[in-house]
């Protein structure tokens, strides 16, 4: 396992070499563990100081920091509208943090390619819902690449490393609750279990876990101030952007906008250069099951005018692999990812 690097940079004024304080290098030949996307985060802010904010929004169950980072123009102005992007929900996703990371490097060490997206919009990243499933998954199998099915991981070491949950410990001996049954909209309903033992475990109440409950102050700070505009949590592996509803087989009032944000982004996949573009289908989460307890379906009651789950795909040519690709298909995969999401921010951008 890799640690993020540090180049140290040389700036030459008057003809004096002056070292200044090293940047951290966003890598993506491995998956990041949670200490080196912790470090990462770090780096950044103590070299970017004037762009981007570290908060740390609550502690996982076995008290890791659920960390926050806050990207700006630099400005200085405190009333901009928010694009707010979370990761990692299910443990198992373990490209959905790698994607987040990637956003934070385009929009903070590429700045100048992309100050646009930062002219009147803070992005609020928080690339690491559940450290403690994360890390659980990522001490399974140690073989990173190789290609397994979750629907058979009869193994014990294949069942961490296809662990859904977080690691709170439940009646009956069992662990874990899904974070993503775990919110008070629609709570219970449909692909939500009362089971403590099944994957799919909604919790003993609305907004049980700590995690939840963290992922809940940020939407509501920012839906009660007015500045929250896109709420995208990022998902693995169906290949599918969805928006609300997922709790009832209703659209929302808005589905019209959404489908037109969204198919910026599958358009603007398709024709990026890529050898093997995922094809993405959208449309309402209850298309393809009705689940309560989303954080989607929970951002847009509290006042985001645009929801979506963003389902990295689970192949790429004629290789399925789920939710673990190998780490040859990281970069093109959270490229992809990014230049489907710069276009629906463009869009977003030009609506509000």
């Amino acid at each position: 396992m890799f640690l993020p690097l540090f180049l140290v940079t040389i700036l030459l004024s008057g003809g004096q070499g002056t070292p200044v304080r090293s940047r951290p290098e966003y890598q993506t030949d491995d998956y990041y563990t949670y200490e080196e996307i912790q470090n990462y985060l770090k780096g950044l802010a103590e070299s970017y100081s004037n762009q981007v904010k570290l908060t740390n929004v609550g502690k996982s169950y076995e008290n890791r920091n659920l960390t926050t980072i806050t990207i700006s123009n630099g400005d200085g102005r405190k009333d901009n509208k928010v694009i707010f992007i979370d990761a990692g929900f299910h443990a198992r996703e373990w490209l959905t943090h790698t994607a987040a990371l990637n956003i934070i490097d385009k929009l903070v060490v590429s700045f100048e390619e992309n100050k646009h997206l930062l002219q009147d919009y803070d992005w609020v990243i928080l690339p690491l819902v559940n450290p403690d499933g994360y890390t659980y998954s990522r001490s399974g199998n140690k073989f990173t690449n190789e290609i397994i099915d979750c629907l058979f991981a009869y193994t014990k070491d294949l069942a961490v490393k296809c662990w859904r949950k977080n690691r709170e410990p439940n009646k009956h001996g069992c662990i874990g609750t899904d974070l993503n049954r775990n919110f008070g909209h629609g709570w219970g309903k449909g692909d939500s279990s009362s089971d403590p033992c099944q994957p799919t475990y909604k919790g003993l109440s609305e907004f049980s876990a700590s995690e939840s409950q963290a992922v809940r102050r940020v939407l509501l700070d920012l839906a009660n101030t007015g500045r929250g505009v896109l709420y995208l949590s990022i998902h693995s592996a169906l290949g599918e952007i969805l928006y609300p509803w997922g709790s009832e087989e209703i659209k929302a009032e808005n589905y019209k906008e959404h489908e037109e944000v969204v198919q910026a982004g599958i358009d603007a996949i398709a024709n990026g250069n890529f050898q093997f573009p995922s094809t993405y289908e959208q449309g309402p989460s209850h298309s393809l099951y009705v689940t309560g307890g989303c954080s989607s379906d929970y951002a847009y009651e509290a006042g985001f005018p645009l929801s979506l789950i963003w389902e990295l795909p689970e192949e790429r040519g004629n290789l399925t692999f789920e939710f673990h690709p190998p780490t040859n298909l990281i970069g093109e995969l959270v490229d992809e990812t990014w230049i489907g999401i710069r276009a629906i921010a463009e869009k977003v951008m030009d609506k509000y």
